[in-house]
Protein backbone atom coordinates (compact mmCIF):
# COMPACT_ATOMS: atom_id res chain seq x y z
CA UNK A 1 0.00 0.00 0.00
CA UNK A 2 1.24 3.92 -0.26
CA UNK A 3 2.83 5.23 2.92
CA UNK A 4 -0.04 6.91 4.95
CA UNK A 5 1.14 10.85 5.06
CA UNK A 6 0.27 12.93 8.47
CA UNK A 7 -3.35 12.75 8.03
CA UNK A 8 -3.87 8.72 7.78
CA UNK A 9 -4.40 8.93 3.97
CA UNK A 10 -2.37 7.55 1.54
CA UNK A 11 0.38 10.71 0.46
CA UNK A 12 0.34 11.97 -3.06
CA UNK A 13 2.74 10.77 -5.35
CA UNK A 14 4.29 12.15 -8.40
CA UNK A 15 2.61 9.38 -10.98
CA UNK A 16 1.18 11.80 -13.06
CA UNK A 17 4.49 13.41 -14.63
CA UNK A 18 6.06 9.90 -14.97
CA UNK A 19 3.30 8.61 -16.48
CA UNK A 20 3.07 11.45 -18.67
CA UNK A 21 6.84 11.09 -19.59
CA UNK A 22 6.02 7.70 -20.68
CA UNK A 23 3.06 8.02 -22.58
CA UNK A 24 5.17 10.91 -24.56
CA UNK A 25 8.25 8.93 -25.17
CA UNK A 26 6.06 5.92 -26.32
CA UNK A 27 4.98 6.47 -30.15
CA UNK A 28 1.97 5.13 -30.17
CA UNK A 29 0.74 4.43 -26.84
CA UNK A 30 -2.71 4.80 -25.98
CA UNK A 31 -2.40 5.17 -21.69
CA UNK A 32 -0.71 4.42 -18.63
CA UNK A 33 -2.34 2.96 -15.37
CA UNK A 34 -0.25 2.19 -11.84
CA UNK A 35 -2.34 -0.16 -10.06
CA UNK A 36 -2.03 -1.88 -6.21
CA UNK A 37 -1.87 -5.47 -5.98
CA UNK A 38 -5.81 -5.58 -5.35
CA UNK A 39 -6.22 -3.71 -9.24
CA UNK A 40 -7.22 -0.51 -7.14
CA UNK A 41 -6.28 2.62 -9.55
CA UNK A 42 -3.35 4.80 -8.19
CA UNK A 43 -2.50 6.85 -10.70
CA UNK A 44 -3.05 7.28 -14.61
CA UNK A 45 -2.31 9.37 -17.94
CA UNK A 46 -4.51 8.67 -21.24
CA UNK A 47 -3.11 10.35 -24.53
CA UNK A 48 -6.26 8.69 -26.92
CA UNK A 49 -8.96 10.38 -26.96
CA UNK A 50 -10.92 7.64 -27.62
CA UNK A 51 -10.22 5.69 -24.43
CA UNK A 52 -11.86 7.06 -21.24
CA UNK A 53 -10.25 6.89 -17.88
CA UNK A 54 -13.44 4.47 -16.88
CA UNK A 55 -11.85 1.87 -19.83
CA UNK A 56 -8.61 2.35 -18.44
CA UNK A 57 -9.38 2.30 -14.89
CA UNK A 58 -11.45 -1.04 -16.01
CA UNK A 59 -7.77 -2.22 -17.92
CA UNK A 60 -5.65 -1.92 -15.13
CA UNK A 61 -8.52 -3.61 -12.47
CA UNK A 62 -8.93 -6.67 -14.96
CA UNK A 63 -4.67 -7.21 -15.22
CA UNK A 64 -5.00 -8.04 -11.22
CA UNK A 65 -6.27 -11.13 -11.44
CA UNK A 66 -4.12 -12.73 -14.36
CA UNK A 67 -1.32 -10.74 -12.97
CA UNK A 68 -1.69 -11.99 -9.53
CA UNK A 69 -2.21 -15.80 -10.57
CA UNK A 70 0.56 -15.79 -12.96
CA UNK A 71 2.83 -14.34 -10.52
CA UNK A 72 2.39 -16.76 -7.59
CA UNK A 73 2.21 -19.46 -10.06
CA UNK A 74 5.48 -18.61 -10.99
CA UNK A 75 6.93 -18.00 -7.88
CA UNK A 76 5.67 -21.26 -6.25
CA UNK A 77 7.18 -23.16 -9.02
CA UNK A 78 10.33 -21.66 -8.55
CA UNK A 79 10.89 -19.46 -11.29
CA UNK A 80 10.73 -16.38 -9.02
CA UNK A 81 7.51 -13.42 -9.56
CA UNK A 82 6.89 -11.97 -12.80
CA UNK A 83 8.11 -9.61 -13.69
CA UNK A 84 7.07 -8.41 -17.25
CA UNK A 85 4.12 -9.21 -19.34
CA UNK A 86 3.12 -8.43 -23.27
CA UNK A 87 -0.13 -9.52 -24.35
CA UNK A 88 -1.20 -9.22 -28.10
CA UNK A 89 -4.81 -8.35 -28.94
CA UNK A 90 -6.21 -7.40 -32.13
CA UNK A 91 -6.65 -4.06 -31.83
CA UNK A 92 -3.23 -3.07 -29.81
CA UNK A 93 -0.61 -4.59 -27.16
CA UNK A 94 -0.72 -4.53 -23.55
CA UNK A 95 2.44 -4.25 -21.69
CA UNK A 96 2.38 -5.09 -17.90
CA UNK A 97 5.18 -4.45 -15.35
CA UNK A 98 5.64 -5.20 -11.28
CA UNK A 99 6.51 -2.15 -8.86
CA UNK A 100 7.58 -3.04 -5.70
CA UNK A 101 5.30 -4.52 -3.06
CA UNK A 102 2.50 -5.88 -5.93
CA UNK A 103 2.10 -2.98 -7.36
CA UNK A 104 2.38 -2.96 -11.74
CA UNK A 105 2.50 -0.88 -14.33
CA UNK A 106 -0.31 -1.23 -17.59
CA UNK A 107 1.20 0.47 -21.14
CA UNK A 108 -1.96 0.01 -23.98
CA UNK A 109 0.11 0.30 -27.05
CA UNK A 110 -2.30 0.70 -30.68
CA UNK A 111 -2.20 -1.55 -32.92
CA UNK A 112 1.23 -1.90 -35.02
CA UNK A 113 3.03 -0.28 -32.39
CA UNK A 114 6.54 -1.57 -31.77
CA UNK A 115 6.23 -3.16 -28.48
CA UNK A 116 10.35 -3.75 -28.64
CA UNK A 117 10.85 0.50 -27.29
CA UNK A 118 7.44 0.62 -25.33
CA UNK A 119 8.67 -2.66 -23.49
CA UNK A 120 12.23 -0.64 -22.58
CA UNK A 121 10.66 2.53 -21.52
CA UNK A 122 7.92 0.83 -19.18
CA UNK A 123 10.93 -0.74 -17.33
CA UNK A 124 12.59 2.68 -16.82
CA UNK A 125 9.33 3.97 -15.81
CA UNK A 126 9.29 1.38 -13.29
CA UNK A 127 12.43 2.13 -11.90
CA UNK A 128 11.86 5.59 -11.46
CA UNK A 129 8.00 5.10 -9.91
CA UNK A 130 9.24 2.11 -7.32
CA UNK A 131 11.24 4.19 -5.16
CA UNK A 132 8.25 6.35 -4.98
CA UNK A 133 5.71 3.82 -3.72
CA UNK A 134 8.13 3.19 -0.19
Amino acid sequence: MLPLGPSGYKRDVPFRRMLASLVDRVRGSRGAIVCDYEGEFVGLNIRDPQLTEYELRVVGAQVAAAWLNLHNGLHGGGAGGAVELKILCPQGTLLCRALRDGYYLVLLLESGSPSALAAFELKRTATEISPELG
